[in-house]
């Protein structure tokens, strides 16, 4: 059973990250987000520079922990457009073509350091098709606000 995703630091993140997602900016109207987090475990090392892995060890620990469990998203999000949080079920009925698909968000949960300055998330878009991206972002956290750092050296897209 899914368990609700409660973390306020997560959804700033979150927040941040959706403007720069392709289907946001597909979005004609109103943007999906897919209700349940998905679970990316086991790429983590090769998607990253060796600095990176080193510096965000602690968080990618904690992500590995965490993809472990099912989390249904919360309506917590501070962007700009309207959104609508989705299930399974509903985006399995969703067109396959890109030009009549609607845009949709997916993300993991996030993997925090203990002492929450450092995050990684998975995020992706897909936009009907094999029409999307999705890739690995490192966050850390000075003067209170999240900001995004390099170290990622792979992207998905198709």
């Amino acid at each position: 059973m899914a368990k609700p995703y409660e973390s306020a630091d997560a959804y700033q993140i979150y927040s941040l990250l959706l403007p720069h997602e392709e289907s946001y900016g597909f979005a004609k109207g109103t943007l999906m987000i897919r209700e349940e987090t998905v679970s990316q475990p086991s790429s983590v090392g090769k998607d990253l520079t060796p600095e990176s892995w080193n510096k965000f060890k602690d968080a990618i620990a904690s992500f590995n922990r965490v993809q472990k469990k099912r989390w249904l998203l919360q309506r917590h999000f501070q962007i700009e457009k309207s959104y609508k949080l989705v299930s399974s079920d509903v985006i399995k009925t969703l067109p396959d073509q890109p030009q009549s698909a609607a845009a949709l968000v997916f993300m993991s949960a996030i993997g925090f350091n203990r002492e929450k300055t450092r995050a990684i998330v998975y995020m992706g878009s897909q936009c009907g098709g094999l029409c999307g991206s999705a890739r690995f972002h490192l966050l850390e956290k000075a003067h209170g606000r999240w900001r995004e750092v390099s170290g990622v050296v792979a992207i998905s897209v198709s």
